[in-house]
């Protein structure tokens, strides 16, 4: 899944444990509706500025996002960087769990 839509979604479930509407969410950080779901459906790039925005109205921790969001990117980039690393014939992962 795009990084995109992996902050969409982590937007629209954390709008929607708080019981706010896309409008609702829209008022808080002044901008429109239709805004919020292209954010939400992952069409809008965030910038950092407006995810600590939507963080902020949302009241939702920096680290639950980062937690989230960063770490499972890393750990989605790192198992590519093994598969690749594997299928280059570089390392050989079954042999590296023997250690």
């Amino acid at each position: 899944m795009k990084l995109n839509k992996k902050i969409g979604n982590f937007i629209r479930n954390a709008r929607v444990s708080k019981g706010l509407s896309e409008k609702e969410l829209a008022s808080l950080i002044s901008v429109s509706q239709q805004q919020v779901s292209r954010y939400e459906r992952g069409v809008s790039t965030l910038s950092i500025q407006n995810i600590l925005i939507l963080l902020n109205a949302l009241n939702v921790p920096f680290d639950e996002f980062s937690h989230k969001i960063i770490k499972t990117e890393q750990n989605r980039l790192f198992d590519l960087l093994i598969e690749e690393l594997e299928t280059d014939g570089v390392i050989n992962v079954g042999n590296l769990k023997n250690i």
